[in-house]
């Protein structure tokens, strides 16, 4: 569950903004794909998309290696997993505190910044809009964790929360509620 709540983090802080050059639209649409290095440089790789507003509200769907969407209204996060036929719900314990990590995103070069939060470092790569579009980190299980994005389409306004929900089928196992 804990890569689970960094990888929450590294999407909120796509859209993350600031004086620095980091753009803050009210919500973004994107391709991601995610590389998971383990110490031994095994590697898993994930792919998807992500909807975000710019609060804590999210929609992440993995097509690859499994199908599976991880949403959030911000309290509490859903992981529907197709394969399992299951469904898992979750409370936010630790609140992610967006402003604490903009002002803690410092201009290292070019178009990369880092930020230490919650005794994480994370690196972030903007593309030329100012849109935050690779975020790498390593996670509590020493793994390196590098999501991109892709084809990120800024939005004007936050999406409707329609399109941030996760349905799912009646008959999938319910854990947790």
């Amino acid at each position: 569950m804990k890569h689970l709540m960094i990888l929450l983090l590294a999407g909120a802080a796509a859209l993350a903004g600031s004086a620095r050059g980091i753009v803050l639209p009210a919500g973004i649409e994107a391709r991601f794909l995610q590389k998971v290095t383990n110490p031994q440089k095994r590697v898993i790789r994930y792919s998807g998309t992500v909807l975000m507003d710019r609060g804590n509200r999210f929609k992440w769907s993995y097509t690859e290696p499994t199908r599976k969407e991880v949403c959030s209204d911000g309290k509490r996060v859903i992981v529907v997993d197709h394969d399992l036929e299951q469904v898992s719900f979750y409370r936010m314990d630790k609140g992610f505190d967006l402003g604490a990590v903009l002002k803690r995103a410092r201009h290292y070069k070019g178009r990369l910044y880092t930020a230490k939060y919650q005794g994480r470092t994370y690196t972030l790569e903007v593309d030329d809009r100012g849109l935050v579009d690779q975020i790498a980190y390593r996670d509590d299980m020493d793994n390196v964790v590098n999501i991109h994005f892709r084809r990120i389409k800024p939005l004007a306004k936050p999406p409707s929360p329609d399109r941030m929900r996760c349905p799912y089928p009646k008959d999938y196992d319910v854990i947790g509620g």
